[in-house]
């Protein structure tokens, strides 16, 4: 079944929804007149419904972006780490490629300009700040209006009528833990259908490692059976009056199957976003000797330019792994090969990444035993509070950069270790070959994939000789070919993008994007999208490599080797002569974009 994420389409449905309910619950029950209480109103006054306008890359043609569009999504007031210590909790993809950002909290009519300050496209997280003093100031709001349901007497409901609501700032909402299964939670939000706010509930029916769309990670995610639909994306899911978790995908083709980011995943992503602003700032205090000029350039260029030429402060690094392929051990003769005792549980190690930080440290064929005294499963899963169970990768997902892993493992045929480990021992029922329990140390690190799986908030990088266009392999690129990208794309390029790792720092799959027809290319227009592997003879590592080398050749040819065996020859005297008309022909600004001009 297909993921879909939660982010409302550029208008609304036309036709009515389901009639609304009265009242709404908080954990299991609530009355219709409990949102007009103090602490109610300040939770639903710390709901907001975002808008944005967001201006995408076209990767064909890298040089100018997509007609622009506007969507809604929600989010939510939390205290995070951002000048003023609050701020607006949502989802990345709500804020995606953005070039305009404004907030509405619920109960105003006032739309608020905010600023990106920090955001994780891994995580489907971002925080907003909003510079306007009065979005954070709850000064509107109506007494409630007296109930001839309600308990309280008449004098009690008139002298409410004439009370005086004094100024107050919005509260953040506190996060809270993950919730159990069968409890309930309620859904707030902004979803398709209406403009006002929306809120439902349901049950907890599964927490587990879940692929997130938009960021393509595997995290954990909380699954209900509460109607989250386009628009409700960044909305808090919200139990005893605090936030539990951010809506932020469905599965399509399903009837009230919603996911939602648990507060683990929230709080990683919020304390690295104040390891940066702290990073940031001691660094801002070593530069105090800079020149006002110096100063002037580095704030006009010190955020990072997204595609619509909008800034922001921070880009999230990522969540880390071990850069492992393993095994499920459920056969009790592959037990048996690897030395496995009765009592021992596990997953063997069939492949390590070259750039890996396991690498050089754990071996294929190792068998992972415990990860930080944790007991892995022949499945490969671990407990999780109590007697649930997860994949093992939740343990690594949640460490910082370059912290340390303690991994349990046995290990075959390592005679040349046995010396050098007091916390080792042997088993003496390992079949015809030792082996040992060794632990080791891993300074886990973040995903480096070969071919990007999102570019969120870049301009691309593109180079343009004598009509030839190049540029990195990145999946946003294959998606180009539309929904059915997987099988619409060549094959030899999906099969790079989703199986094959970086073999040395900064490696780029190069492609050949397209020709712009010109007598000088003429007879190479239909090459396209095909990998380029050398230039005069020398293999290319990345695109700036590949400039590089085009641009500093000698002789009068250039010559290109492509993936698919097909060889490109170029007179480089007339190519020098054709970039102008070239580019006049085609309306391309500029022959290579910013990143590759240094």
């Amino acid at each position: 079944a297909r993921v879909t994420l939660a982010r409302a389409p550029p208008t609304f449905a036309s036709r009515g929804g389901p009639p609304l309910r009265a009242g709404w619950t908080r954990g299991l029950a609530s009355s219709a007149a409990g949102a007009a209480d103090a602490e109610d109103r300040d939770l639903l006054q710390s709901i907001v419904k975002v808008f944005t306008v967001h201006s995408s890359p076209n990767y064909f043609m890298p040089w100018q972006n997509k007609p622009q569009r506007e969507t809604s999504g929600s989010g939510v007031v939390v205290a995070v780490p951002v000048p003023g210590g609050v701020g607006v909790l949502t989802n990345a993809h709500v804020v995606a490629d953005q070039t305009f950002v404004q907030v509405r909290r619920h109960g105003s009519s006032v739309k608020h300009q905010a600023r990106v300050h920090a955001v994780g496209h891994e995580c489907d997280l971002a925080v907003l700040t909003v510079d306007d003093p009065a979005f954070w100031v709850d000064a509107t709001v109506a007494p409630r209006a007296a109930d001839p349901s309600d308990d309280a007497d008449a004098s009690a409901a008139a002298g409410t009528k004439e009370k005086n609501v004094a100024a107050r700032k919005v509260q953040p909402l506190p996060l809270g833990d993950v919730p159990h299964l069968q409890e309930h939670v309620t859904v707030m939000g902004f979803p398709q259908g209406g403009d006002n706010l929306s809120i439902t509930s349901g049950v907890v029916s599964r927490v587990e490692l879940t692929n997130y769309v938009h960021g393509a990670a595997q995290l954990l995610a909380i699954q209900l059976d509460a109607a989250i639909n386009p628009g409700n994306s960044g909305g808090p899911a919200v139990q005893n009056g605090k936030v539990v978790g951010l809506a932020f995908q469905n599965l399509a083709n399903a009837d009230n199957i919603g996911y939602v980011i648990p507060t683990p995943i929230v709080r990683r992503f919020l304390e690295d976003v104040s390891s940066l602003a702290e990073g940031n700032a001691n660094s801002n205090e070593r530069r105090g000797a800079a020149t006002e000029k110096e100063k002037a350039e580095e704030t006009s260029g010190g955020g990072d330019e997204t595609s619509g030429g909008a800034t922001f402060e921070t880009h999230h690094a990522g969540f880390c792994a071990l850069g492992v392929k393993c095994q499920a051990t459920d056969n009790p003769a592959l037990r048996a090969y690897f030395g496995m005792a009765p009592h021992e549980t596990g997953v063997v190690v069939t492949h390590i990444a070259p750039l890996s930080p396991s690498r050089g440290v754990l071996r294929k064929d190792d068998v992972l035993l415990a990860i930080d005294g944790r007991k892995i499963a022949n499945d490969g899963t671990v407990s999780f509070r109590g007697w649930e169970r997860v994949a093992f990768d939740h343990l690594v997902s949640l460490k910082r950069p370059d912290e340390a892993v303690a991994l349990t493992v046995r290990r075959r045929d390592a005679s040349e270790d046995s010396e050098d480990s007091e916390d080792s021992k042997r088993n003496g029922s390992s079949g015809d070959q030792s082996s040992l329990v060794k632990t080791l140390t891993v300074h886990v690190k973040p995903r480096a994939p070969l071919v990007p799986a999102h570019q969120y908030d870049r301009l691309p990088s593109f180079f343009l000789y004598a009509g030839l266009v190049f540029s990195p392999l990145t999946q946003p690129h294959l998606h180009e070919f539309g929904d059915d990208w997987f099988n619409a794309a060549p094959r030899r390029l999906c099969d790079r993008a989703l199986n094959d790792h970086p073999t040395v720092e900064g490696e780029q799959v190069v492609l050949l994007s397209q020709v712009l027809a010109d007598e000088i290319n003429a007879g190479y227009q239909g090459m396209h999208d095909v990998e380029v592997r050398s230039v005069n003879g020398e293999r290319v590592r990345n695109l700036r490599q590949l400039k590089e080398r085009v641009e500093n050749a000698g002789g009068a040819f250039l010559r290109l080797d492509l993936a698919d065996d097909r060889v490109l020859v170029v007179n480089r005297e007339e190519a020098d002569k054709a970039h102008a008309r070239i580019m006049a022909k085609h309306r391309v600004p500029s022959r290579v974009s910013r990143d590759l001009e240094a």
